[in-house]
């Protein structure tokens, strides 16, 4: 990937950005949360809903298009919408 490539992939804010660390897991360009479930929990990020999948979920901070979630994570799953705006 060229290096100019790589940069509009970074800024590309219709795609989610996940960070996964431990307990840890910080989506980028997220909207809004959609569902919060025991084990799951969805988020809109952009074209895309990203679907943290785990159990004893605590949302720590929700700052402007970004939400950082601890709990156990067992797994992320992307959903992709239709594509239209």
């Amino acid at each position: 990937m060229k290096l100019i490539e790589e940069l509009e992939y970074d800024l590309d804010f219709r795609e989610p950005r996940i960070v996964i660390k431990d307990n840890l897991c910080q989506i980028d360009n997220a909207k809004s949360i959609i569902m919060i479930g025991e084990e799951s929990m969805t988020v809109e990020a952009g074209k895309k809903f990203v679907t943290v999948i785990g159990s004893d979920f605590v949302i720590r901070e929700i700052l402007e298009r970004r939400l950082l979630i601890e709990g156990q994570i067992k797994g992320i799953e992307l959903h992709y919408t239709s594509g239209k705006d």
